[in-house]
């Protein structure tokens, strides 16, 4: 993967482009304040947009190792909720958008939770990256586990996690996940009216028919609960008629 350099160019930076590992984590103990110098990058996320990053989000995007991230950390403790310029996106984001690994992921969240509750300018909060880059359940787990509220937050087109896990052929295990996390999310629909169903529907994977009877089950536990709801209210509401007609 390669970046461009446009500005704001040191060595701490040389070297997490050159995946020197080691000498990163020395640069952060002998140079901190390096660390928090912004950087602008062409293509950062898309091949085009020219974004302004900190060294901690170069890092993640080349998958560098907890121990690595942890002395960026350290070295300016900022940056975790730092957001780079072209889609308002904190460390976590980015962290999610290229794969990084459950012990990065925790870290990040061990050192500031909130940052699982930032929007990007797309309405979009971490765990939909989460979702959109390969939904391990381990990493949905975290999320979840910092901010549960997630589950039911929707991008600006109307997404809901559920909603891009599912089109993106996610795990069984990871759909289970967002559903026990948000129940009402089996019936949820986007702006353009797709729900959950009429998105696997549309997708080609091993585990389609196994979402599929997933779905359909939590559909018809919904379904039941709100069937002795409505019995419960009116035989309520029968026994106070008669009471009245007394």
């Amino acid at each position: 993967m390669k970046f461009s350099i446009h500005s704001g160019s040191n060595k701490i930076n040389r070297y997490i482009l050159s995946e020197d590992w080691s000498a990163v984590k020395s640069r952060c103990e002998m140079h901190p304040r390096e660390a928090a110098v912004w950087t602008k990058r062409v293509g950062f996320f898309d091949g085009e947009h020219e974004s302004r990053i900190l060294p901690i989000h170069q890092a993640c995007a080349l998958h560098a190792p907890k121990d690595v991230i942890d002395a960026l950390i350290k070295a300016y403790p900022k940056g975790v909720q730092a957001l780079e310029t072209s889609f308002m996106r904190n460390t976590l984001h980015v962290a999610l958008m290229y794969g990084c690994s459950s012990d990065v992921i925790e870290l990040l969240l061990f050192c500031d939770p909130l940052c699982a509750q930032t929007e990007d300018t797309l309405g979009r909060l971490p765990i939909h990256y989460a979702c959109s880059n390969g939904s391990n359940p381990d990493v949905l787990k975290l999320l979840l586990s910092a901010d549960p509220s997630s589950a039911r937050a929707s991008d600006k087109n109307g997404w809901l996690p559920i909603h891009v896990a599912i089109h993106m052929g996610a795990s069984t295990e990871s759909i289970k996940e967002l559903l026990d996390a948000n129940p009402s999310s089996v019936n949820a629909k986007t702006d353009k009216r797709n729900t959950p169903m009429t998105l696997l529907s549309r997708v080609n994977c091993k585990n389609k028919d196994e979402v599929k009877r997933l779905l359909d089950s939590i559909v018809i536990e919904k379904s039941s609960v709100e069937q002795k709801q409505t019995n419960f209210h009116n035989s309520l509401r029968a026994k106070v008629v008669t009471s009245r007609s007394a």
